[in-house]
This record gives structure tokens, sequence and C-alpha cells, in this order.
């Protein structure tokens, strides 16, 4: 690592939000340099991929910071990581590049650039020139605005080859679901992709905060919510026809729910007081369901409205699911299963959650979101339930370790489906 001093990069690592170990025992951070993005005069840019190792005989996960080294005194504050010691540079001011507008220009015209490596452009070049601003509150990764019509998606937490976000925007190419996918980023020997380009809905409004304003509002969204549920229908149909459909028996999904339970007791011992209702829940009957690709974290931050209607973006399933569950074939009552579930959380943030008026309005809007995807032919299937509780039951591990103070919502959806 050509850093002599990484301890200001492991410290921002280790509190940073898209970081997923947080509460693990960490056994040794590696750290590897990437060759330049931009070396611009004095302002210098590049990927360093931290491999942490959280246990013996684990493999590493691998993050990627973006990072930028700007003269000492220029580190923008909301940006600035601390001063290190770059060999061949000297002192400089190390910052978050996605956060430095500065570090950004330069990354920008250095991965514009014709020919540059690792960089495969699938429409028109965003302006190196343009404006910046990093989206607030995102998990996972990081996005950074690009003008008006661009969104730069930083991938913290990397996996091995394409992302699931690049190969289900460019499956979806043909229809009106997804934002357009603009570019790609990946190192230069394909082994990580570090990013993504891709188009703004403009006009939008994100469907979490309208809808927990709605809620806060008394304002009946049954009409919207319906329509939520046919883009999602729409999707999955197109999901199938691209990837294929298969089957599988039930118990063995059944089978699967009660492992992640199992993995979430070891982790909330609170779950251990009601684990027998629970596997009497999660114990799906045998039975042959059609399984395929699906979005995987489908919540109503995942679904834009705008006057074009509804934009379902952020193909890269649960953070803390590996790889490999997060790729594999799922039924599509996962995905119905996580929209129901965020309406509950917006529910939540009612002054009074459990009053008349919030829980009248999370039981209409549910009702139209279902009735939407199910287009009113046949009720929901006994299988939802048991994806809603295994989805509750990701959120109080998931909210257990990254914000307590939300872990009240899924434990009481927890206490109800088993009461």
């Amino acid at each position: 690592m050509a850093v002599r001093d990484m301890q200001p990069w492991q410290d921002f690592l280790l509190r940073a939000r898209w970081f997923q170990g947080k509460g693990l025992p960490i056994d040794g951070i590696e750290w590897h340099a990437l060759p330049w993005q931009a070396r611009d005069g004095d302002v210098w840019v590049r990927s360093e991929l931290a491999e942490v190792r959280s246990g013996a005989g684990q493999p590493p996960d691998v993050y990627h910071l973006l990072v930028g080294y700007l003269p000492c005194g220029h580190g923008e504050p909301d940006a600035l990581i601390g001063r290190v010691e770059l060999p061949g540079r000297g002192w400089a001011d190390a910052v978050d590049a996605p956060h430095s507008p500065t570090a950004m220009q330069a990354l920008l015209r250095g991965i514009t650039e014709p020919g540059c490596a690792g960089v495969e452009w699938l429409d028109q070049v965003p302006d190196p020139c343009a404006e910046t601003r990093v989206f607030a509150g995102e998990q996972s990764n990081t996005t950074v605005q690009v003008g008006d019509s661009v969104l730069f998606k930083i991938f913290r937490k990397l996996s091995p080859g394409p992302s699931l976000e690049s190969e289900s925007l460019a499956a979806l190419a043909h229809c009106d679901i997804t934002p357009g996918l603009i570019g790609t980023w990946a190192t230069t020997d394909g082994a990580y992709q570090l990013g993504l380009f891709s188009q703004r809905i403009s006009d939008a409004e994100d469907g979490w905060g309208w809808c927990v304003g709605a809620c806060r509002d008394g304002r009946d969204i049954s009409a919207e919510m319906s329509g939520l549920g046919a883009t999602l229908r729409r999707l999955h149909t197109e999901f199938a026809a691209v990837f294929g459909t298969s089957t599988i028996d039930a118990a063995t999904i059944g089978q699967q729910m009660l492992g992640r339970l199992d993995a979430a007791v070891a982790q909330v011992p609170e779950l251990a007081e009601c684990q027998t209702p629970l596997r009497a829940v999660l114990g799906l009957p045998s039975s042959q369901v059609e399984v395929q690709r699906v979005h995987g974290d489908f919540h109503l931050g995942q679904a834009l409205i705008s006057p074009r209607g509804w934009t379902i973006i952020d193909f890269e399933g649960e953070p803390l699911k590996t790889p490999a569950e997060r790729a594999a074939h799922d039924t599509v009552w996962r995905d119905v299963a996580g929209l129901l579930r965020s309406l509950d959380y917006a529910r939540s943030h009612h002054r009074d959650p459990a009053g008349e008026d919030a829980v009248g309005w999370y039981r209409a809007a549910r009702a139209a979101f279902l009735d939407g995807y199910l287009a009113s032919v046949v009720e929901p299937p006994s299988i939802l339930t048991a994806y809603e509780v295994d989805k509750a039951i990701y959120e109080l591990v998931y909210e257990t370790r990254n914000r307590p103070t939300w872990s009240w919502i899924p434990r009481q959806a927890i206490i109800e489906a088993i009461g």
C-alpha cells in the first residue's frame, strides 16, 4: 500500500454507514491501491480496496474506498479524512472523493477520456465538468449526481464479476421500468465492478419519503399503490422472459428460512424466546412453486414516483446476503413481502403508529398494492406470510447492528405475526 499511515482510512472505513462489519470482530485489514484514475495537477484520485478479515477460515470482505489526495489545506471539510504522507508526493489532504467536488471533477475527467481502461460507455458520456452532488441517506453504496441527468453509483462492498445492478439494467433496457444504463466502471482486470452510470429520472420523488408524508397527512394513496403493484408485476414478467424460470419445492425455501432464523438467533439472542412459533410459520409444506430472477431487496426506497409513473431502482439485493444468495432465483413473493414490510415502516413514522388512522392507512395501502400486483385475480398465497416474517427477522438483525432505535419496528411485526 503506497500510503505510510493507513489509520485515518481504517477509522473512516469502520465508521462508514456502508461498512457491513459493524459489531463483528476484525482480525485484520489488507490495503491494495489500484492504478491512478486521475493525476490532474496536484489532485490525485484512485480506488483503494480494503480486504477485511472477520473470521478464521472465512474469505475476506472487499470494500472500495474512492480516495482523493489534495494539497494540504485544500481538502473540503465534509470530505476530509486526514493528512497523510504519500510516497512520491509528500504530505497531502486525504479525502473521500465522492464528497469532494475537487476530487470528483478530476476523476470524471480521467474516466471519460477515450479508451480509459475498465470503463465502457453504452450511451452519451457525461459532462466531466458538470456539478456533482452526493445523495444522502444511502446505506450500501454511494451515489453522486452528475449534472441534471446522470447518476454515478460507486459500489462499496465488492463481489467478483459484473454487478447485479448493471446486469439487470442492461436486461431491461428495452422497457421503461428502470433507469437507462449509461456506462460501467470496473477494475482493469475485470475482477470487480467499481461503479456504474445511469439515467437520473427527472421530477421524481423517493417512494419512501412520499409514502411517509402521505401517512402523516392521512392522504389516501390507493391509486398509486395499485400502480406500483402493477409495475412490480411487469418487472417480474420481464425478468422471467430474460432470465427464465424453474420450480422448487416450497419446503426447500422453508428450510432456507429456518436456517436464516437459526443464524439470526445467534446474532440477536432475544429471538430465541419465540423460536418455536417462528419455526411453525417459516416451515413451509411441500409443494412446487416457480422461482425466477427477482429484485431481491424491494422496498419503498427502491421506487421513484414521477409524472411518468413508477420507476424501480437498485438491483444489488439485500446487503447482508452473500453474492450467491443475492443472485439466486427466488419466488416473486420475496419482493412483494419487501414492499409490504416497507409500508409498515412508513406507518411507524406516524405520530401515533398504533392508532386507528395509521393502521387504517397501512391496511388500505397494503390492499391496493396487492390488488395492483395480483390484478384482482387471486388472493395472495400463504407463502407470503412466511416471506414477510423472514424479512422482519432480517430487519431485526440489521437494525440491531446498525440502527438500534429502529429495531422496535420489525420486533413488533414479528410479535404480531406469531401472536
